[in-house]
């Protein structure tokens, strides 16, 4: 049985990791700032462990006791999309969730690297390929990166991995999904692909249930992990029939 922390539980995909994860009888430990945020059938399942809590007030003997024994470690922290969840503080709460996650997996010392896939966004380049834009694009991004404190936020966690986890971490492997523009739908098809295949303005739809599909999936299949894991993929729906539904 594998036990799971996931970190942004109350978001729309977070929630969504958390009941694949119970749905595959995982054990999942959650940090969340309200229980009142959960139903019931989550709050009330034998599987739980409920941390009420902000992340980023907990001390890092807190953070390494809640990391300890778990085989993956799930970041799907996001902003608040109103004026004081983009403008106020914390700024870099993706950022600093995943160094101080990094940090208590590591002062573990585990036996066997812990899998941390950390929800990100196709808007956020990898730094490990030369990922083409139209000029158009890049200056958008540019500006969202200097004005839109989330979008920096965004760049810099991922940043983290690459610059300071790498790739000879003992005690850490990574993966950064990348959804294009995400909606709310049923488990469908969907494809990942290592770079972004459309525009800026013109994203192929992602349905929040097919991100979380697959980051439990990046949890479950040895394979598949080693295929994405020190990468980046971009995940979105197939093209086909989005209402072909796989098996869960």
């Amino acid at each position: 049985m594998k036990t799971i922390l996931v970190a942004g539980a109350t978001g729309q995909t977070g929630r969504l990791v958390v009941e694949h994860s119970l749905a595959k009888d995982y054990k999942v430990r959650v940090i969340v700032r309200s229980r009142n945020r959960l139903p019931s059938e989550i709050l009330e399942h034998p599987n739980i462990t409920l941390i009420e809590a902000s992340l980023l007030d907990l001390s890092d003997e807190q953070m390494a006791d809640l990391a300890k024994g778990c085989d993956a470690v799930v970041s799907c922290l996001g902003h608040v999309i109103n004026f004081n969840g983009i403008f106020g503080e914390p700024k870099q709460l993706c950022t600093e969730a995943t160094k101080r996650l990094c940090k208590a997996i590591e002062s573990n010392c585990p036996l066997s690297p812990v899998r941390f896939i950390l929800m990100n966004t196709v808007g956020v380049p990898n730094p490990n390929l030369s990922e083409q834009r139209e000029w158009f694009e890049r200056v958008v991004l540019s500006l969202l990166r200097w004005l839109i404190p989330p979008h920096k936020d965004n760049e810099t966690a991922a940043q983290h991995f690459h610059s300071n986890i790498g790739q000879k971490n003992k005690y850490v492997e990574w993966c950064s999904v990348r959804p294009d523009s995400l909606i709310n739908e049923g488990v469908s098809t969907y494809e990942i692909t290592e770079s972004p295949s459309t525009g800026l303005f013109n994203g192929q739809p992602t349905a929040r249930s097919n991100v979380a599909h697959f980051i439990v999936r990046l949890i479950e299949d040895d394979s598949l992990w080693t295929s994405w894991r020190f990468r980046m993929p971009v995940i979105m729906n197939s093209q086909g029939d989005l209402n072909e539904e796989l098996d869960q």
